[in-house]
């Protein structure tokens, strides 16, 4: 990226002054090694969502930030609905609710070495992946609705997993407000038989070993320390979540003209989030999240029982699930906005709306642990 063309405001925080279009600034946070490594593309997004209607205080992209759909990936921007303010399908993206499960095996690297070929093979058979890679779970439709409206909280009443397991998932596990009817049959049929899988792409479940710790007391609060195997899960809401998104795009673009919307680009299709259309794609976003949500959830449960099957000392603690690709109505300063979060961002932060805690307890414990173990 060529740097001349920001401000400079500080060792990592670059700006992009509002000009033409642009209804805010734009915010680049990366220091000068990763700003001149940057594609030129994350300046145009970027200020391309700065474009659009209802935006608030700035669009911003994360040190991580690269070229992606409408968003630059690692993007971030917050649009207040009584400023005629939308949402896009393209920007929140197309695998919706992607995000990261943790996991603490209880066990030491030392205590896989022997067996970890063995381990490897019987969760490659246990959790399909690939492209287009289908499960032993078969869903009818209720059940998928009850699964697009539950979530997590729906797997764990199936029997997929353990009841503490939602005092450490992102929304507890259910993300409310989630429409099923909104989403469409063809995208249902597409997730039939696709619980408890990975797919394909940046998709992945590793056993990995805890190098190095940063924080002391943070790791102390999660139990964590060098040497320790953990297990990591990432996936989204597979082809419920593209097809979603696939839907609501083509849509966007074609109401577009009746809402007044002057799109910047194309993938930043939209509409105003108190339109038919905005809060319709709202309410099958938070189904896809809920997908995506069940969907770890019982990966979770499968490689619970590969490690019982070769190493039956293991527990696999779940430590923390955290999506990106996400749309969230949050409460800010007491001014009431729609924030999107793009891949690559990961949100870990204790947050209200109307009072709700969304921070599960049992992370908000270790946080407290690490304030107090901060000012002993």
């Amino acid at each position: 990226m060529d740097i001349s063309l920001l401000q400079r405001r500080s060792d990592n925080e670059w700006w992009i002054a509002p000009m033409g279009k642009m209804r805010a600034p734009a915010i680049i946070y990366a220091d000068e090694t990763l700003m001149r490594e940057m594609d030129d593309k994350v300046r145009e997004q970027i200020c391309n969502v700065a474009m659009l209607p209802g935006i608030q205080k700035a669009a911003y992209a994360m040190p991580d930030a690269h070229w992606g759909y409408g968003f630059p990936i690692g993007g971030v921007a917050a649009f207040d609905p009584d400023e005629g303010g939308v949402v896009s399908a393209g920007g929140v993206g197309f695998d919706v609710s992607c995000g990261v499960r943790t996991l603490h095996t209880g066990l030491k690297v030392q205590d896989i070495e022997r067996v970890k070929s063995e381990l490897a093979d019987v969760l490659f058979h246990m959790i399909p992946a690939g492209v287009g890679s289908t499960g032993k779970i078969r869903l009818s439709r209720s059940e998928t609705d009850a699964m697009l409206t539950g979530g997590a909280r729906w797997a764990i009443e199936q029997g997929y997993g353990w009841e503490e397991d939602l005092e450490r998932i992102e929304e507890r596990g259910c993300m409310a407000g989630a429409r099923p009817e909104e989403v469409s049959e063809h995208a249902k049929k597409r997730q039939e038989q696709e619980m408890g899988t990975l797919g394909s792409g940046n998709h992945y479940l590793e056993v990995q070993k805890v190098a190095r710790v940063y924080d002391e007391r943070i790791a102390c609060a999660y139990g964590v320390q060098e040497g320790d195997a953990v297990l990591s899960i990432h996936c989204g809401s597979r082809g419920l979540g593209h097809q979603i998104g696939t839907d609501f795009l083509k849509r966007m673009v074609e109401a577009a003209p009746g809402y007044g919307l002057d799109l910047p680009d194309r993938e930043l299709a939209c509409a105003p989030i108190r339109s038919p259309l905005g809060q319709s794609y709202l309410g099958a976003m938070r189904a896809a999240i809920n997908c995506a949500l069940a969907n770890r959830q019982i990966i979770t449960y499968l490689a619970r029982q590969a490690f019982a099957q070769v190493i039956p000392q293991a527990r696999l603690t779940l430590l923390y699930d955290v999506s990106h690709n996400t749309c969230k109505e949050e409460q800010h300063r007491y001014c009431q906005v729609v924030e999107r979060v793009k891949q690559g961002l990961s949100r870990w932060t204790i947050f209200g709306v109307n009072g709700r805690v969304q921070c599960p307890q049992a992370t908000l414990w270790a946080h407290v642990a690490c304030c107090q173990a901060s000012n002993a």
